[in-house]
Order: C-alpha cells, then sequence, then structure tokens
C-alpha cells in the first residue's frame, strides 16, 4: 500500500506542482506524519524534493527532474497518458491511477504544450457528449468476480424490457463504441453471451469458482449473442453516403456513378440495427435481408400513426 501510495504522491507533485504536507494528508487520506515519512522515502530513492517554508511554500520536485524514459519517447508517454486520462470514471481504479501515475511520470510536455489554457494535441473519451457511464459498482464487482474466477448472477432486461435470470461465468469487459457489455459463458443458454451492463439488474457473486479453461477457446465478443449474424444490404442516397461511411467503415462500398452507393456487410439481426436504420431516414433502401425490410417497414409505419396529428 506504501509503494502504491509513493508513486500516487510522485505522479501529485510532477503533474500539479507544490504541494503543503496538510493538503496532501487530505489527498491521500492519511496523517501528515505519514507524508513526512513518504517525502523521506522519496528522497532516499533520488527524488529531488525541494521543501520551502513560510506562505506559498510546501513541497515540490525540481522542475528538471524526470523519472528514466528512455524506453518511451515524450509522444508515446503523452498519447498513453491521454488514453488513460480518458477513461471513465467507472474504471478509474487503484490499478489504472497507478498506471496513469507511472505513465505521467516518465514524460515531458510535447513541443508547444503547456501554454496556459491550451488543450493537449492528443485527446481521448468514451463518452463524448457526457453522457452516462455504466454504474461503477458494477463494474467493480465484474472485474472482481473476474480476477476471483467466481460466476455471477443476476436479472437481465432484453430490448422489449423482459427480464430473466442468468448464471453468467464472466470473461471479459468489453467496450464497444460507448455501449459497455460483459463478455462470458452463459449456463442458461449453454453458450457465449455478450451482456449490456445497462441491462444488468441484482448483479450478486457466487461463492464457487469455474475453470476458464473449460470454455475455451472463446469467441470474439461481437460474434456472440443471441442473434445471429446475416448478410445485410443496403442502398444508400448520395446525402446518405458519408454517414453510412462513418457508420460501417470498411465493409465494402460499391459506389456507383450517380453518387449513391450499395454497402453490404454482415450484423447481428435485431430490434436495435432496425432502430439504428431508422435514425438515417428516407434515402436508405434495404435490399436484403428481406426481415430486416419487413421489419423496418412495420416500424416505419408505427412510427407515422403514432405521430399522426388526431
Amino acid at each position: 500500500m506504501k509503494n502504491e501510495r509513493l508513486i500516487a504522491l510522485l505522479d501529485r507533485l510532477l503533474n500539479e506542482g507544490r504541494a503543503t504536507a496538510a493538503d496532501l494528508a487530505r489527498r491521500f487520506e492519511v496523517s501528515e506524519r505519514t507524508i513526512y515519512r513518504d517525502i523521506d522515502s522519496l528522497c532516499m530513492a533520488g527524488v529531488p524534493i525541494v521543501a520551502e517554508a513560510g506562505a506559498g511554500g510546501g513541497y515540490s520536485i525540481d522542475p528538471g527532474y524526470r523519472v528514466d524514459r528512455s524506453f518511451l519517447t515524450k509522444d508515446e508517454v503523452a498519447d498513453l497518458s491521454a488514453l488513460l486520462r480518458g477513461m471513465p470514471e467507472a474504471l478509474k481504479d487503484g490499478n489504472i491511477e497507478r498506471s496513469l501515475g507511472k505513465i505521467s511520470s516518465l514524460g515531458t510536455p510535447r513541443d508547444g504544450e503547456g501554454c496556459e489554457n491550451a488543450p493537449p494535441p492528443f485527446m481521448a473519451t468514451l463518452s463524448p457528449w457526457g453522457g452516462p457511464g455504466p454504474d461503477p459498482a458494477i463494474v467493480i464487482a465484474l472485474r472482481e468476480a473476474i480476477a476471483d474466477k467466481r460466476p455471477v448472477s443476476f436479472e437481465y432486461v432484453d430490448g422489449e424490457g423482459r427480464g430473466s435470470e442468468r448464471l453468467v461465468e464472466p470473461f471479459s469487459i468489453v467496450i464497444g463504441g460507448a455501449v459497455w457489455y460483459l463478455h462470458g459463458y452463459c449456463r442458461l443458454r449453454s453458450d457465449w453471451r455478450l451482456f449490456k451492463l445497462s441491462r444488468i439488474r441484482s448483479l450478486r457473486r457466487r461463492a464457487e469458482r469455474f475453470d476458464p479453461a473449460e470454455r475455451l477457446p472463446a469467441p470474439h465478443p461481437f460474434r456472440s449473442g443471441d442473434e445471429p449474424l446475416v448478410d445485410v444490404e443496403l442502398e444508400a442516397a448520395p446525402r446518405l453516403v458519408q454517414a453510412m461511411d462513418e457508420a460501417f467503415p470498411g465493409c465494402g462500398a460499391d459506389y456507383l456513378a450517380d453518387g449513391s452507393a450499395i454497402f453490404a456487410f454482415q450484423y447481428p439481426e435485431g430490434a436495435w440495427l432496425v432502430r439504428f436504420l431508422l435514425s438515417f431516414g428516407p434515402g436508405l433502401v434495404v435490399r436484403k435481408p428481406e426481415s430486416i425490410r419487413a421489419a423496418l417497414v412495420e416500424a416505419a409505419i408505427k412510427i407515422a400513426e403514432a405521430n399522426r396529428k388526431p
């Protein structure tokens, strides 16, 4: 625990500058005496800590000091730091924070950085519009269950609001775009499944353990699920081609002379795809499969009927 606090203390002084012992004690929830001992430990390790008395004083690190970073360039350090800082709060447990502290302590600002109020040249975020992330309690419980190889049970609510009790051997937390999933072996279905964390209710860790080797090899997370993959072919009007390119990158579009395009790819056949295709509005035609075309027509009719003026 002390070593972890020392790393965090070093990161704090390197990246945020001077601080008093009282400030550091509040930050790390320890006594000032413990901070004094930690400062002595860093000094013994060769960290040039400067102590300044009086108003505005405190502890700081010599501006020229940096941890040896010979195995990473400053650009690599900056990019890794940006990725870790972009992780949502649900993942910012002790491990992530310690990793960030270690990596940040290795770097110096890129050329041109350090200007007041200037944004960094590279930023990463999983919630670009500030949307809510997953429940941190669920993320922490799942990470612990994965590490301990313990099954979890929970109520899972599907897209139609129907709930079912599941008993799952958890293997991975998967982030796909802005959506978080649990990938694991579902004992109810006797197969691998992908569960949205937002649909998990009443999560409980079981006392028994499972043997991961009995379920391996694991399929790709997005090849697991209740919906089978189907061949989808869409025809997009010229005004929708750019949006479709962004929505389905690398799917092998066939661009036509009139500016329209044919997009072909495989996708799980489910209600989510229909709702997503509706968001493009007119100008998109489902060439196949017939089941998705019919579902799209049915959904569009229901939306029109619900919004007709009385």
